[in-house]
């Protein structure tokens, strides 16, 4: 369905919200930019319409393909602006990153095997590799990499980092040469990218210097740090939209590609598929894994053939970026004739049996031959690399290594580097534990503990049932751990192994412990063993009760008030068949759940009407016991409960935050919250601007009842923000405008 771009800007706004509430998860920059850009420059929309209408044209007159008929190959420069020492990071992830760009377009990513068959016909190469700039802008060399420190400590989505004079690094010429800015993002935001039509000064990508990086050498932003982030933000570069249109969830936007399926919304984390929606319903659903979603870096792993089209109508004649098809960006100024000589040559990450060796990187090097030997005899071994430096493995401990680098230049080998030298670790020894003790044991759990042994750096704690031969195994980064699901009444066996930079120690000799027998528990709601005897209990709240005898049973009752209506009771933590139901205040039966065994109960009440209600719990058939106590938990909220679901299943508990109102609405120097509060704790309140960044957080303490605060919004900027009310468990997000 093909939308025009003024619908999907308006979409583009609407998605943005949905960014604003889902800050632990992925957030792209790439519509927001365009929003600040479109607003700044009148004639971008119509510039980025002339190149839909060209790319429609393109796709029109060619049918898509799994492969693209020419490989296009596209310089790459990346500015490094840092601000601390983590955040300047190495040429080698710099390479590492460019490589998955070029494995993602090539679908040759390892993970390619992890397209479901049903995708498997439509996944595309897309035809289009990158290259690190060996020619920079004055015809000189380079290795495509350039730096700068600043004083910025984190940058925005206003395009400050691509300009030297707001702290950042001006951008090469972008018809020759695809800007990568690498730097520290605020708001969550992982990267962005300027579509095709924007202004030249600031065209490319902008990334999260911890998302860059490759499956094979991950950054540091788990789950976004196996490269996919860049992946994702080059193909709006290359005017590739979200998958889902940037509609919010109404069906009706488009990512102008007639190969991927309807979707109602971005996903996140690693869904399973297949997975449907509103908007496809049937399986095999809709394409989650596809690199223009919001998935996890490990659940992305495909573009599309109407994708693959989109992006090389680009690069045909009249194409917005065509003039990068003859860049010189990737030829050495010497032509690639010859291949200089490494210098700069490091080790590190020195263990017993391992090195890393690293060295300056060559212009013009596609790889590296590295040859090492023992100090002293005359045999080497070669091993390769494509990036600037290489693991050693294999090695002996207590031992000097020579090595040295040999360049590789478009199959022209140079000459290699001056020797240098090595020793790897002495090997250590690993002390074995002693004073074994235990303490806080339950029936449950005990803690165990012992003397700490010097060089440790973790502990092997194992441990079984006195008389059996099977041990579980966990580990300590303490001289102490916890031992839980254990069995009362139940001697146990355990014996500690101390682990010293990997090289593990003895076990220690075994000692034992007991835990405790079960006390059974305190029944404090008798007698309740009618209706016109019951118990008032408060709902969200835990509750144990006990049927001691073949003719107990426990009646409990609860009123609900508007607007949380909806009921869920859960019995659970069964000793013996016990069953529940449900009456109202008439005592009319409503409800009844009669599970077998030990299985636990539920009843679901989805009503509007506030009301009085009872319930009866009862042994089956005079089932009963007078050691273990049930659990009982009633919970009400304003939504529906779904059959099945847990009280750690519903997504937005309201039970502890009632009546949750923010005034005035709009407001202009102060915003006054009042709620009901369950019980006393201590809340977190947060508002969030627009695209998640944290403008305000209060700790409040409040009491079980009414509560109201007032925060101070004098110094906010106009517009639209959310405040989040959360406890830990529960959280409840409303939207606030700052009038000016």
């Amino acid at each position: 369905m093909k939308k025009s771009l003024l619908a999907l800007l308006m979409g583009a706004m609407m998605s943005l919200g949905v960014v604003a509430q889902n800050t632990p998860h992925r957030i792209c920059g790439t519509m927001d930019l365009l929003n600040q850009q479109l607003a700044s420059d009148p004639g971008m929309a119509a510039r980025m319409q002339a190149i839909e209408n060209q790319t429609a044209e393109y796709v029109r007159n060619h049918a898509h393909n799994n492969q693209s008929e020419s490989i296009i190959t596209i310089p790459v420069v990346f500015h490094i602006v840092y601000n601390t020492t983590a955040q300047n990071i190495t040429d080698a992830k710099c390479i590492a990153q460019l490589n998955q760009l070029n494995l993602d377009y090539a679908r040759l990513n390892a993970d390619a095997s992890s397209t479901p068959a049903a995708f498997q016909g439509v996944a595309a190469n897309t035809g289009i590799q990158f290259c690190l700039a060996q020619r920079d802008p004055n015809g000189n060399a380079t290795t495509g990499i350039e730096r700068r420190q600043t004083t910025v400590t984190s940058f925005s989505t206003n395009d400050n980092v691509k300009r030297t004079a707001n702290g950042g690094m001006d951008a090469w010429s972008s018809s020759s040469y695809l800007n990568i800015w690498v730097c520290n993002l605020s708001g969550g935001v992982l990267g962005y990218a300027q579509f095709p039509g924007g202004t030249a000064s600031t065209d490319g990508v902008v990334l999260l210097y911890s998302s860059v990086g490759s499956v094979a050498s991950p950054g540091t932003a788990s789950p976004y740090n196996l490269g996919r982030t860049a992946t994702h933000e080059v193909g709006h570069w290359l005017n590739l939209r979200h998958i889902w249109g940037d509609d919010g969830s109404a069906c009706s936007g488009s990512d102008q590609v007639s190969d991927t399926p309807n979707q109602a919304s971005e996903k996140y984390g690693c869904p399973t598929y297949p997975s449907t929606d509103a908007c496809t319903s049937t399986s095999p659903g809709i394409m989650f894994m596809n690199y223009m979603d919001y998935t996890d870096d490990a659940c992305m792993n495909m573009f599309t053939a109407g994708q693959s089209s989109r992006m090389n109508a680009l690069f045909t004649t009249g194409g917005t970026r065509a003039s990068l098809l003859t860049s010189l960006g990737c030829t050495p100024p010497s032509g690639g004739g010859s291949c200089g000589t490494p210098s700069g040559l490091a080790s590190s990450s020195i263990t017993t049996t391992s090195a890393t060796v690293s060295w300056a990187a060559v212009s013009g090097a596609s790889s590296y031959n590295v040859q090492y030997r023992v100090n002293g005899t005359t045999t080497w071994t070669t091993v390769t690399s494509t990036t600037n430096s290489r693991s050693l493995t294999g090695l002996s401990a207590n031992t000097t290594y020579q090595y040295q680098v040999q360049a590789v230049c478009s199959g022209t080998s140079g000459t290699y580097s001056s020797i240098s030298t090595f020793t790897t670790a002495t090997a250590t020894t690993c002390g074995t534990p002693a004073s074994l003790t235990s303490s806080a044991i339950t029936t449950t759990s005990a803690t165990v503990s012992w003397g700490a042994v010097s060089g440790a750096s973790s502990y092997n704690v194992q441990y079984r049932v006195n008389g059996t031969t099977t041990w579980t195994t966990v580990t300590s980064t303490t001289n102490s751990r916890s031992l839980t699901g254990l069995t009362a009444n139940t001697t146990y066996q355990y014996q500690v192994q101390a682990v010293c930079s990997g090289v593990n120690g003895s076990y220690s000799s075994i000692a034992t412990f007991t835990t405790l027998a079960s006390s059974g528990c305190t029944d404090i709601w008798e007698s309740n063993n009618s209706i016109s005897t019951a118990k008032t209990i408060s709902t969200n709240t835990d509750i144990t009760g006990q049927i001691s005898s073949t003719t107990d049973k426990d009646y409990f009752k609860f009123t609900t008030t508007s607007p949380n209506t909806y009921i869920r009771i859960n019995l659970t933590n069964l000793p013996a068949d016990f069953d529940i139901r449900l009456y109202n205040s008439s005592g009319t039966q409503l409800a009844i759940s009669q599970n077998g065994s030990t299985t636990s109960e539920q009843i679901i009440r989805n009503t509007t009407t506030a009301a009085t209600y009872y319930i009866q719990v009862y042994g089956y058939n005079g089932a009963n016991s007078t050691t273990v106590c049930y659990n009982l938990r009633v919970n009400v909220g304003s939504t529906a409960f779904r059959l099945g679901e847990s009280a750690e299943d519903q997504l937005e508990p309201v039970a502890n935050f009632n009546d949750f109102v923010l005034f005035p609405n709009p407001a202009k120097d102060q915003v006054n919250l009042t709620f009901n509060s369950g019980v006393n704790e201590v809340v977190s309140v947060r508002v969030l601007d627009m695209v998640g960044k944290v403008a305000r957080q209060l700790n409040l303490a409040v009491e079980q009842g009414d509560n109201k605060f007032s925060i101070d919004v004098a110094d906010f900027s106009k517009g639209i923000y959310f405040v989040e009310l959360t406890n830990g468990n529960e959280r409840i997000v409303k939207k606030i405008i700052i009038e000016r």
